[in-house]
């Protein structure tokens, strides 16, 4: 039995020596936020035990056997629920926890969490600058890209600091005891669908944040949102925000929140921001200052006529329509592809009718992408690969110009890369190099 131990983390090297050790955790799970949970759990005094997946064969399994080892159980977000090690966690009788939640029972200060299809990351770095500039400790955290327990395990963690936690449909599937000041949730369109088999189940895994909610915490959420919690019927909470509601006063003509979709986002700080009796100063000035995260429908170069747009980020359709809607006169040329999340291609056609001049897709989902465009009026050109579409679209634009190069995929990257992140520097490479 010692053998099903992940040696590689150097936790407890075999069971017995957990059982003597007394209280101890398991984790499923050793991605960013397994680590983070993990050391988090050394540092507080608890034993750990963890498995990993995607280790060697003879690293790490888990099965029922091995409950009789630990206190309770920590399931990293990307078990889903039809996972054999998530099924047999939550058919025992040891509480089953989320990264998020365990960080959260170490946390001392206040949690204001941001949730939503699109939007999360720069929402939540916009009010932790505003809550810093207004003279408060706050962290950007969660999903984010910095684990929720890497900063309990830090010295922020005091009753003064704030942590605003960006928060995935993945991480608020377990909530349970979790425990929000506060919640922002930008907007709803079908994602994930590959997980979640309907589209309620997508909602109802978000959903479960609204219900974390401390007696009279704030809940700000976008007009889209509303409509789903209609659509699905369920119970009425918190308000909704329009983006009429937004004081653009003070905004410099080419700041991001004059356009949308970033104008729904301040929208919605500034509801909370008003709701928390803050001064206004604080939030205008994080506004001003505020950078867009990289490849969020970002201007990376411009050239005889032709504007180059990186949105690598936009791996659902939803972000492809907002990336769309931001662009101004001439041609576009369309750069879709990559590995499908579920949802109908017929959807995102709809979207680019009418929009697009030309579309440049590839990838995995290439195939059932080209089927749905055949039954369009717009013009494609089905390439070998991600660089060829680019090349292919950059050519196409010069030819036409003035003209913009939309390299807003529409899927997730993980047919060819590791990240939205390492497809978006990719795309970089390639334009500079035209």
């Amino acid at each position: 039995m010692d053998s099903l131990f992940d040696f590689r983390y150097g936790w407890i090297s075999d069971f017995k020596t957990a059982l003597a050790m007394g209280q101890s955790l398991a984790i499923l799970g050793m991605g960013l936020s397994g680590q983070a949970a993990a050391k988090l759990a050394q540092a507080q005094g608890d034993q750990v035990i963890t498995f990993d997946a995607t280790a060697k064969a003879d690293a790490a399994e888990f099965s029922k056997t091995d409950l009789t080892a630990v206190d309770q159980i920590l399931i990293s977000p990307g078990f889903e629920a039809s996972h054999p090690w998530r099924q047999c966690a939550l058919a025992s009788d040891k509480p089953c926890i989320s990264e998020i939640e365990y960080a959260a029972e170490k946390w001392r200060g206040k949690i204001y969490g941001v949730t939503g299809t699109n939007g999360k990351t720069s929402l939540t770095e916009l009010l932790a600058a505003a809550f810093c500039i207004s003279g408060a400790d706050a962290i950007a955290c969660g999903n984010i890209g910095v684990p929720f327990s890497e900063v309990a395990n830090s010295a922020r963690n005091t009753s003064q600091t704030i942590a605003v936690c960006e928060l995935s449909s993945f991480q608020a599937e377990l909530v349970e005891r979790f425990q929000l000041d506060g919640l922002l949730w930008t907007n709803f369109a079908p994602d994930h669908l590959d997980r979640y088999h309907q589209l309620s189940d997508y909602l109802n895994a978000k959903w479960k944040l609204v219900h974390c909610l401390k007696t009279q915490a704030p809940f700000f959420y976008g007009v889209e949102v509303s409509e789903a919690i209609e659509a699905h019927a369920l119970e009425a909470k918190g308000s909704s925000v329009a983006v009429e509601a937004i004081d653009l006063s003070g905004l410099p003509v080419d700041s991001p929140f004059r356009h949308s979709p970033q104008q729904a986002n301040l929208a919605l700080a500034q509801a909370l921001w008003q709701e928390l009796g803050l001064g206004a100063s604080a939030l205008r000035q994080a506004a001003v200052e505020f950078k867009v995260p990289a490849y969020r429908f970002e201007l990376v170069a411009q050239h005889a006529g032709v504007n180059f747009w990186n949105d690598s980020k936009a791996t659902n359709f939803h972000a492809v329509n907002a990336a769309l809607g931001s662009l101004s006169e001439g041609s576009v040329f369309w750069i879709g592809g990559g590995r499908a999340k579920g949802g109908n291609p017929a959807d995102l056609v709809a979207i680019l009718e009418g929009r697009i001049t030309e579309a440049c897709i590839y990838g995995e989902c290439a195939p059932s992408l080209s089927s749905a465009l055949n039954e369009s009026s717009i013009p494609y050109h089905q390439s070998k690969d991600c660089g060829d579409a680019i090349r292919q679209a950059a050519h196409l634009a010069q030819a036409n110009p003035p003209a913009h190069v939309l390299f807003s995929p529409g899927f997730a990257s993980f047919d060819a890369f590791s990240s939205y992140l390492e497809r978006g520097k990719y795309f970089d490479s390639i334009v500079f190099s035209l």
